[in-house]
């Protein structure tokens, strides 16, 4: 009896053990999450900075590309998602990058629920199950929602004059402007003009250094930012295929307290050299980290130059730190990394051109974080920024507002870089080169393109290839991808 009792005691204690192990070996699946965790990356010792490869020259079509490395990903996971199947007809022109970013999902989501080998191989025509939580909603169209218009790239007279009409921009003949516009010359401006803005400041001596340029988030924990409305330029775009985020130029202005900071992307390879900029950010992957050490910047990565940077008093993770740009004006004067940079800057006029009306516009960024609305608020002769469908304020007090917004239409590639712990992968997105853009000022569009070499700031022409002046003033760029659909509100 007494051993049958050990037996039974052993037995159970065996069967806890088992229960044990089974709950420790549990895990969880992860995606790409809207309001990211913070990102610090282990620190790697910088190579010494060498020049970039040659870009083409500016009648090239194809944009230049950054060389790019092939860095080993923390891991190769992808986002695991519980669908409701939505069947999609692809249109003309479609990409399955393009689709992915319209319904909120990846590519290889996309490509394992419809056993696609090849990311190039959807046809015209094809049903595709769609990855997403509901059915979206009915795009616009000569019956639906008569207050919109869907624009597309200005490729014929038919497109412009054609109402309620969708188009998507990849559906649209690759543009040939004939003759090309010359590799822009120096702009002359007085000496106290912002070649950024067009407005004259104070201290001519302000525009003798080098712009900075930091990187600002837009996940909705992030909100309200601070100090967007002070800087000369702010451009836009898409992180992670899941949220936007902020790269901020100041030149004539010095906040002190630019918020949150958040970390650089691949964009931010082929940015930074087109403005000499010194870019502030809170560190990065390790791909995108070598390659920010390849090129001739001013890198104050946060975690290796902590003294502009501070936190603020009572803030959560996503919002507290921050940094002065006075702060970072004086370090980088003492490290001798501040210089006064020669900006072609841009052409501005008072004159407003003619062009098609444009009260208001819709950017369709990842709708459950940063669906964006800009309204024209002729009171101020600014344009006003809505995103989520609620006002985006500066500091929670002031709305954002911009006299000029571009649509950038650039190239978004795909890339293996891992940028955080739910395996959300970054995106290089092409900025020099040449490609489609539409211009937004004064309650008007005008349909053009943007044209950089990578090392100047853009030049902007109209589709007749005459300059476009943009209104003094700040502007923010809105860098989509090229079969973005933009909903234009004429009324």
């Amino acid at each position: 009896m007494a051993q049958r009792l050990k037996e039974e005691g052993l037995l159970s204690r065996l069967a806890v053990c088992f229960l044990l192990i089974g709950a420790l070996g549990l895990t969880a699946t992860v995606g790409c999450s809207p309001t990211p965790t913070p990102e610090r990356v282990s620190s790697k010792e910088k190579s010494t900075a060498t020049n970039v490869t040659s870009s083409p020259s500016p009648t090239d079509i194809a944009p230049l590309t950054t060389p790019t490395p092939t860095p080993k990903p923390i891991h190769t996971g992808t986002p695991t998602i519980t669908p409701t199947p939505f069947v999609y007809v692809v249109e003309e022109g479609r990409t399955l990058l393009g689709i992915a970013i319209q319904f909120d999902t990846t590519t290889e989501a996309i490509m394992e629920l419809n056993d696609l080998t090849e990311e190039g191989s959807i046809q015209l025509g094809q049903e595709l199950i769609i990855p997403v939580a509901e059915a979206p909603a009915p795009t616009a169209t000569k019956d639906l929602d008569k207050d919109f218009e869907s624009l597309a790239s200005p490729a014929t007279e038919e497109v412009m004059l054609a109402e309620f009409l969708t188009v998507t921009v990849a559906s649209i003949p690759t543009f040939a402007p004939t003759p090309s516009p010359p590799t822009p010359t120096p702009i002359p401006r007085p000496k106290n003009v912002n070649p950024l803005t067009g407005l004259k400041v104070d201290d001519p001596t302000a525009l003798n250094r080098r712009p900075l340029m930091v990187r600002v988030g837009n996940d909705p924990l992030a909100r309200p930012q601070m100090g967007l409305n002070q800087a000369d330029i702010v451009y836009e775009e898409i992180a992670e295929w899941c949220v936007t985020r902020f790269t901020a130029l100041y030149l004539a202005e010095t906040p002190k307290t630019i918020s949150p900071i958040r970390s650089s992307r691949l964009i931010n390879v082929q940015l930074v050299p087109q403005y000499q900029g010194a870019l502030l950010h809170a560190g990065g992957s390790d791909a995108v980290r070598w390659e920010l050490s390849q090129i001739p910047i001013v890198d104050l990565d946060e975690y290796f130059h902590p003294q502009p940077y501070w936190y603020r008093p009572n803030e959560g993770w996503a919002t507290r730190l921050a940094v002065d740009a006075v702060a970072a004006r004086e370090y980088m004067a003492e490290q001798n990394t501040d210089a006064a940079v020669t900006l072609q800057g841009f052409l501005f006029s008072e004159d407003p051109p003619e062009g098609e009306k444009a009260l208001s516009f819709t950017i369709p960024y990842p709708q459950q974080t940063s669906f964006t609305e800009w309204r024209y608020d002729a009171y101020s002769g600014d344009y006003l920024r809505w995103c989520d469908h609620e006002p985006l304020k500066d500091d929670g007090r002031d709305q954002i507002r911009a006299a000029n917004v571009i649509v950038y239409f650039a190239q978004h590639q795909e890339t293996d870089i891992v940028e955080d712990a739910n395996g959300a992968t970054s995106i290089r997105i092409i900025v020099n080169g040449k490609g489609p853009a539409w211009f937004f000022r004064d309650g008007k569009l005008n349909r053009g393109y943007w044209e950089t070499d990578g090392n100047h700031t853009p030049f902007f022409t109209l589709e007749s290839n005459e300059p476009y002046y943009l209104k003094p003033g700040n502007t923010w760029i809105q860098v989509v991808s090229m079969d973005f659909d933009i909903q234009l509100n004429k009324q």
